[in-house]
Formats: C-alpha cells, sequence, structure tokens
C-alpha cells in the first residue's frame, strides 16, 4: 500500500516544475489542485496567471495514447532498474 502511495505522489512533480517555470508557488499551486480536482478530474495550471482551471471548459486537449505510452514506458524504465543490483 505504501509503495502504490508514494508511486502516485511522485505524480506531484509535474505540477511542481509546471509551477515554479512559470513562477508561482508550486505549494500553493499543488494544494489548489487537490481541493479542486475532488468534483472534476480535468485541471491544469493556467501559467497565464496561476490559477488551476478546467481544461476541457478551456478547450485544452491532450493526446492520451502518447501519455499512456509514456508511462508504461517510464514505469517499464523504473521496473528494470530495480532488478539490477
Amino acid at each position: 500500500m505504501y509503495a502504490i502511495e508514494r508511486f502516485g505522489q511522485a505524480f506531484e512533480v509535474f505540477p511542481r516544475i509546471i509551477s515554479e517555470n512559470g513562477g508561482f508557488k508550486a505549494e500553493t499551486v499543488i494544494a489548489d489542485m487537490y481541493t479542486k480536482t475532488i468534483d472534476n478530474n480535468k485541471m491544469g495550471i493556467d501559467v497565464t496567471d496561476g490559477k488551476v482551471k478546467d481544461v476541457a471548459e478551456l478547450g485544452i486537449l491532450d493526446c492520451y495514447d502518447t501519455k499512456s505510452w509514456a508511462m508504461k514506458l517510464c514505469v517499464d524504465a523504473c521496473l528494470t532498474i530495480l532488478k539490477v543490483d
């Protein structure tokens, strides 16, 4: 259970990097994202003002297939590294 929780927390690196590169406080953005994703899981960071907004309302659509393959390959790479002594 602990490993699954830590794996999920590792995904916080994406909003952290985006908010820091935009010049915003990462802790505030991540906390805002957690509160808003309870109701809707289609939230993202608007780098123009640092607010967490519904990306579907803004018309921002990503290719799910690309992201899913990136995640699969990333997990495979991590498992390969863990198998090597």
